[in-house]
């Protein structure tokens, strides 16, 4: 049987939120039956015929952020969910370099393949049209080329950093990717054969003519690429050290299904790593607001003071990461800054009517509402000291609430 314990964890690291209840109802069952249901999330996504077929001008950047916090607030969210937010993170573009149209296209995108085949989903995001213009390969000519989409795509989302790649290959993959073009008015994505150079040229130690899908296969096929996009979403789903062996291991998973994410997934999470790992990073803002909301029972952006500006002053806003890197996960969530701008916003929300009726302003009901089920001496000091100065007639229910929103157990997954 599950604990409670797993079940909280699986529940935050594999979507964004526990809902009240969901600990308890879960706990009865296996954990691995549990992680396999997860693994089992089909999500909701647009086939690429319907994305094609949608009409995505007058879609603005900041409606597709609010329909995505709305997306990841509702009761079915889980690992489809969490592993698109992984994979823009991931394949990082912003805004600033796109149009909203490109970037609403690219979110599908993403979402369609965020469970499925990661060799496909490399092939769409290399010539994707935010992505072309993000890092500069829209109008990249073989006579001259941009190197930074060749640099970033081995670099960052393929191979890592100095993972047996040159700065030959780099510019020799800016020659192969030259010759993209993104329409602006349209947003069409074309190849314009005459910008393209067509000659042989040396790659990852072959040298020939080469099309987009054989560069594509190439980096597939070099040995440091699947080890690192494993070890990427192991990192992310549980945050543990991972040796050379083990990483090397889940590279194996990848390849040896034809590079289907979900086997690995399950690889990652049946693992006695992760049903262990718990509180090993910060929430990231997204992470920490969408939690905090779906806790308190807040369904949608808008209620009871939950608004997109709050998470934006947090520093954290979909499609405008800091650099092509993404976002980081590490402590700098959890400064006296973020603590601070966090507790703002949560103590000016206003709980639900329905959870001012039916909870008691009690330590131990607060936590087991907010799916907490264990908690250090100093956190239950902390939230015991806070009924006891501010009672339940003057706001105490809050001031609990806000208490253990803000704790330690609450702020780490």
């Amino acid at each position: 049987m599950a604990t409670p314990q797993q079940v909280a964890h699986l529940l935050r690291r594999t979507g964004f939120g526990i809902r009240p209840g969901q600990i308890d109802a879960l706990s009865r069952f296996d954990i691995h039956e549990l992680i396999d249901e997860r693994i089992a999330d089909s999500g909701w996504a647009l086939s690429a015929e319907e994305a094609e077929a949608r009409n995505f001008d007058e879609v603005e950047w900041d409606t597709l952020s609010r329909e995505w916090i709305d997306q990841m607030l509702t009761p079915e969210t889980g690992l489809h969910e969490r592993m698109t937010w992984f994979w823009h993170g991931h394949f990082t573009t912003s805004r600033n370099k796109a149009t909203d149209q490109l970037v609403t296209r690219q979110h599908h995108l993403i979402r369609r393949h965020a469970l499925g085949n990661f060799a496909e989903f490399a092939r769409e995001i290399l010539v994707d049209g935010a992505m072309l213009r993000f890092l500069d390969g829209d109008g990249s000519r073989g006579d001259a080329p941009n190197e930074n989409l060749s640099r970033e795509f081995l670099e960052l989302f393929m191979l890592g950093r100095g993972n047996g790649y040159t700065e030959a290959d780099i510019r020799a993959g800016a020659r192969i990717l030259s010759g993209w073009e993104v329409e602006y008015e349209t947003s069409e994505v074309r190849f314009n054969r005459e910008a393209h150079y067509g000659r042989p040229v040396e790659f990852l130690g072959v040298r020939k003519t080469w099309t987009i899908d054989d560069y594509v296969d190439a980096v597939l096929g070099h040995e440091s690429c699947a080890d690192h996009v494993a070890s990427r979403i192991h990192d992310h789903l549980v945050s543990t050290e991972l040796t050379n062996e083990r990483r090397r291991e889940l590279g194996n998973t990848l390849r040896d299904n034809n590079w289907e994410i979900r086997p690995l997934l399950a690889e990652i999470l049946h693992q006695d790593d992760f049903v262990e790992a718990r509180g090993r990073r910060t929430r990231q803002p997204v992470e920490w607001f969408v939690a905090a909301a779906v806790a308190t029972g807040i369904d949608q952006l808008g209620e009871h003071g939950f608004e997109m500006w709050q998470i934006y002053s947090s520093g954290q806003i979909p499609y405008l990461p800091p650099n092509v890197a993404g976002w980081p996960d590490d402590d700098r969530w959890s400064s006296a800054t973020q603590i601070m701008a966090r507790g703002n916003a949560i103590l000016n929300w206003e709980l639900p009517e329905n959870i001012v009726n039916s909870l008691p302003p009690t330590s131990e009901a607060v936590l087991t509402h907010l799916g907490i089920p264990e908690v250090s001496d100093s956190t239950f000091a902390a939230l015991e000291h806070a009924i006891a100065t501010q009672t339940e007639y003057a706001n105490g229910l809050e001031l609990l609430m806000a208490t253990a929103l803000l704790s330690p157990e609450f702020s780490l997954i």
